[in-house]
């Protein structure tokens, strides 16, 4: 059978990686997920197992592996008598490395009513210990529609999951149904619900928001180690929304921190003080110091894609929000022009403030000594119909290039920008009558970080190994198989040449990177997909 190709591949692959000792793959039992299910997380750890979970109906679907040799020790399918036409699966969180709880909500439409659930899971026998605790209900909730089927959408993502940097307290949060459809008229209602790791309630509340809809756009959520909720919002001088303003050329908005605590209805708000630039991708994150850190790419023009470079402020204990060290981090052009042709280099010289194109955050680090890593990746889609008598079919590109990771030190120092080049692309089809909803596939990467440096793991075109500065990578095309490989960044920046893990485009597989997880300090846990419905576990330890 073609999987057992893969499988030599990976003992060869072993062994040369062995020579390095740093990466080796251990493929597992190959298994199969029931028919037309929903395939929900794939989870554990090195103690005391690796589980799947896959939904069909009203019926839950268990599958375990043993976490050393990665055989399938067992199966098991649950009947979920109380699934409702409106159940939906949520997520999974775990605490401690031992604690599992299956989240899952429901939508009672005559009612009116919404509410979250929570399973706890028992990994080591595979099965639910504790099935049905209601976390709380509330009224209706907004979402993303999302297509159930033909001519059918739904209602998903109406909660949002945040753990303080200890990751031992969990926020939920949501947003309530608009009282006004008028944007104007309306004040967003929030909901904010805080848990222990013990699934143990902490505080909840649901809070009317200072400005209109029309104003005001909820930016992101977080939670610090002492339960209190936090919110970033984007806020505009008027309802015209203008992201310049015409008259002073500066930014028209800023943000604020709002913080919310247990047994106040008060809503703490800090506003933090943007200069002369404009903000695009915004997080908030709590370090190792109980501190939240706002992280933001900013640009000095208020159109277009472009990023100039890094914004770092932070919440201190008066509630003020202060630059965190220097504040502005400007990416230094010499790195942003490699890897690009000759004819882009000339012109990125030529223009006065180049900006890095489509950049968008996609992880933030805290080190334990206060340095801040931020990495980000060129993605963009490009979007065409045509048109066949009464039906318009919408073709979307979607493109996942370079990877850019910037460190700021402790001490507030830029230490470096680095480029790691790849490009990806891949299409989907839809029509009209149906909601496209895109999902990365082989694309985009995975970051590993231990003590020795930052590890990024993704699928890549084999010419590219060698590629050199002054070359443009070739394209890894979704679905069509190719290398899966590791770039590794030390702390001091330096960069180490691609190493090929392994090949697939001579097997009948795919690999998600961007899927994996970690299950203990040095491995990480993902899938070969064999077939339609048909995987392996893959297991990557970095020794």
């Amino acid at each position: 059978m073609k999987y057992l190709g893969l499988a030599a591949a990976l003992l060869l692959c072993t062994a040369t990686i062995a020579q390095s000792k740093k990466f080796n793959f251990k493929l597992g039992s190959e298994y199969e997920l029931p028919r037309k299910s929903d395939d929900l997380s794939f989870f554990g750890n090195d103690r005391d197992g690796i589980i799947n979970l896959s939904l069909k109906k009203d019926e839950l679907n268990i599958v375990r592996f043993d976490p050393k040799s990665l055989t399938q020790t067992s199966e098991k399918r649950i009947e979920l008598p109380e699934a409702t036409k409106n159940f939906n699966s949520e997520t999974v969180t775990e605490f401690n490395n031992k604690d599992y709880y299956w989240i899952h909500s429901d939508w009672d439409k005559e009612s009116k009513v919404e509410a979250l659930y929570f399973d706890k899971l028992d990994i080591v026998a595979g099965k639910l210990t504790s099935t049905n605790n209601k976390m709380f209900e509330t009224s209706r909730l907004t979402g993303d529609y999302v297509s159930s089927g033909f001519y059918q959408v739904k209602v998903e993502n109406k909660y949002k999951f945040n753990y303080d940097a200890d990751h031992k307290k969990l926020l939920v949060s949501y947003r309530l149904w608009p009282e006004e459809k008028n944007d104007k008229k309306n004040y967003d209602r929030i909901g904010l619900q805080v848990f222990d790791d013990n699934m143990k309630k902490l505080w909840g509340g649901e809070f009317t928001m200072p400005y209109t809809e029309a104003i005001m756009d909820n930016s992101d959520f977080s939670i610090d180690g002492n339960g209190n909720a936090y919110m970033l919002a984007k806020v505009y001088d008027s309802e015209k929304r203008r992201e310049k303003d015409k008259e002073t050329g500066r930014p028209g908005y800023h943000f604020e921190v709002l913080k919310f605590v247990k047994g106040s209805n008060k809503i703490i708000t800090a506003v933090v003080n943007l200069d002369d630039y404009f903000i695009h991708e915004t997080s908030l994150i709590e370090n190792f110091n109980h501190e939240m850190i706002i992280a933001c790419t900013y640009s000095k023009k208020s159109t277009g894609t472009g990023t100039d470079g890094i914004f770092l402020a932070a919440l201190d204990q008066n509630n003020k929000v202060i630059k965190y060290k220097n504040g502005y981090y400007e990416f230094p052009l010499a790195d942003l022009q490699k890897f690009e042709s000759a004819r882009t280099r000339r012109k990125m010289e030529k223009k006065d403030d180049y900006e890095a194109p489509n950049l968008v955050v996609r992880n933030i680090i805290v080190e334990s000594d206060g340095a801040v890593l931020m990495v980000m990746e060129e993605y963009y889609k490009v979007v065409y119909r045509t048109y066949d008598r009464n039906t318009t079919t919408t073709n979307t590109t979607f493109y996942y290039e370079d990877i850019i990771a910037g460190r700021v030190s402790a001490s507030g120092q830029f230490e470096w920008l680095r480029k790691i080049p790849k490009k990806q692309k891949g299409s989907t089809t839809s029509y009209s009558s149906q909601i496209n909803y895109n999902l990365p596939g082989t694309m985009g990467f995975k970051l590993i970080s231990d003590a020795s440096g930052y590890y990024f793991l993704y699928l890549d075109n084999k010419k590219n190994i060698d590629i050199q500065e002054d070359e443009v990578p070739k394209y890894h095309v979704d679905g069509a198989g190719g290398q899966v490989v590791v770039s590794k960044l030390d702390r001091a920046g330096v960069i180490t040449n691609k190493e090929i893990l392994f090949d697939t485009r001579e097997e009948d597989v795919m690999v998600f990177p961007a899927k994996f997880t970690q299950i203990n300090g040095n491995q990480f846990i993902g899938r070969a997909k064999v077939k339609r419905n048909r995987f392996q576990p893959l297991l990557i330890t970095v020794n």
